[in-house]
């Protein structure tokens, strides 16, 4: 299962949804996954106080020391041991729901994560695609940002507005990166990720994100150029702006949608 290819065919349209509270026909992907049993936001905050249902985010470490839910546990999806730590966790918490979260909505993560632990015959295993994002906003006091709870959400919180105008389509900012005379490309996906390349940046400099605030945005490495990231679906640059932004990093785009909008599919090996 860790290894394999999963090629899903994705559409544009739905990768530029803003990850704004949706009704359940706006999940575009519950279709493709019919034997994943998912949970709607409220039934998550219910089990979540009552202490029916442990959170666990599936995303990469970066994403979620970031933000999460305070109480949530990770367990990354990349890891090749994710089926055996989640099936300890259910062991070792027996009749709690546990709940599988991304970064919802176009982010398949929650899906192809629940989707294997059924296949392994675990019990009581959910998704939540509703997102973190969506969690945050909705229960910013539950949620803990950059290292502590989240007090004052309106300042706090980078509003999406503020991401949109950083975010170029694929013709821009190809556009602005043969206009700048000190561009800098960097490819942020996950090594489980990159599969393809971006046609005219076959030499993105490949530095997954957590290695990219590691080593280049915690030392202050590049900030005198003009930075132009991409991540897989447009989702996890969301995070990277409040690192940027901590260190002082002001001239940097993102590619709107991620290379799934370029490539129109999703590869994880």
């Amino acid at each position: 299962v860790n290894m394999r290819l999963i090629h899903i065919i994705l559409t544009l349209g739905y990768l530029l949804l803003p990850p704004l509270f949706c009704l359940a026909d706006d999940f575009p992907y519950r279709k493709n996954y019919p034997d994943v049993p998912v949970l709607e936001i409220g039934e998550v905050r219910n089990g979540y106080e009552n202490g029916d249902i442990l959170l666990v985010d599936v995303r990469t470490k970066m994403e979620f020391e970031t933000i999460h839910p305070e109480s949530a546990v990770h367990i990354d999806f990349a890891n090749q041991l994710f089926l055996s730590n989640l099936r300890k966790l259910g062991e070792d918490n027996p009749g709690k729901k546990i709940v599988l979260y991304d970064n919802g909505i176009t982010c398949l993560k929650c899906y192809i994560a629940t989707q294997d632990a059924v296949d392994e015959n675990m019990e009581n295993i959910y998704a939540y695609d509703g997102g973190i994002q969506a969690w945050a906003e909705k229960y910013p006091a539950d949620t803990i940002l950059m290292g502590k709870l989240i007090r004052a959400p309106q300042t706090q919180l980078i509003p999406y507005d503020e991401y949109l105008k950083i975010s170029l389509d694929f013709t821009t900012f190809k556009q602005k990166v043969a206009e700048s005379p000190n561009a800098k490309v960097v490819d942020a996906r996950d090594p489980k990720q990159r599969t393809s390349t971006l046609p005219g940046f076959e030499n993105a400099m490949p530095i997954p994100l957590d290695k990219l605030i590691a080593n280049v945005i915690n030392k202050g490495y590049m900030k005198d150029d003009q930075l132009f990231i991409f991540d897989q679906v447009g989702r996890q640059a969301r995070w990277l702006m409040y690192y940027l932004n901590e260190k002082g990093y002001r001239n940097y785009y993102f590619l709107k949608g991620g290379a799934t909008a370029v490539l129109r599919e999703q590869q994880y090996r």
